[in-house]
């Protein structure tokens, strides 16, 4: 993205660039499809759930509960954990 603004616009130095989720798109261009229907994912529980409300009228994916657990890590093409893994569980407070 910061290629692309470059290329495509005069930023001087201290520019500074925002953007919002980066996800995947649905093979007609349009918004992202349930992992379910193989789409690659959304990078947050409120995006689906308006994409849920755009498609459908209504979100049907809920927001997470104590006990829910979060687990993010990125691995290698050797299948090798390059990062180490983030593991969190939901706590009620």
């Amino acid at each position: 993205l910061v290629a692309h603004a470059a290329k495509t616009r005069n930023l001087a130095a201290g520019t500074i660039i925002g953007t919002g989720t980066v996800s995947n798109k649905g093979a007609d261009g349009g918004a992202g499809q349930p992992v379910a229907e193989g789409g690659a994912g959304y990078s947050c529980i409120a995006e689906i759930r308006m994409i849920e409300t755009i498609r459908d009228g209504a979100p049907s994916t809920p927001f997470m509960q104590p006990g829910d657990r979060v687990r993010i890590e990125m691995r290698d093409s050797a299948n090798h954990s390059i990062f180490g893994a983030i593991d969190q569980k939901v706590v009620a407070v």
